[in-house]
């Protein structure tokens, strides 16, 4: 499946930085929750991937799609 990316920290500050961290979880736990009350599974549809040097949230294509055609406003973050 291929994701977006939806927001990205650097690897380095999110593994020392308390608050960097909060931030990335926080926005995982939002679109989580945004994946449940869409219907989806949130387990296939947000993905956190850790590379040499950021730390990746993505949302997968048909969560993309749906949130950009949902009533309301969706922006990146």
């Amino acid at each position: 499946m291929y994701y977006i990316t939806a927001a990205r920290f650097p690897r380095e500050s999110y593994e020392k930085n308390d608050d960097t961290r909060l931030k990335a979880d926080k926005t995982r736990r939002h679109l989580e929750e945004l994946a449940l009350d869409s219907g989806l599974d949130p387990e296939l549809n947000v993905q956190v991937a850790k590379t040499d040097d950021e730390v990746r949230i993505g949302v997968s294509e048909e969560f993309d799609q749906y949130l950009r055609e949902a009533p309301g406003t969706w922006r990146h973050y």
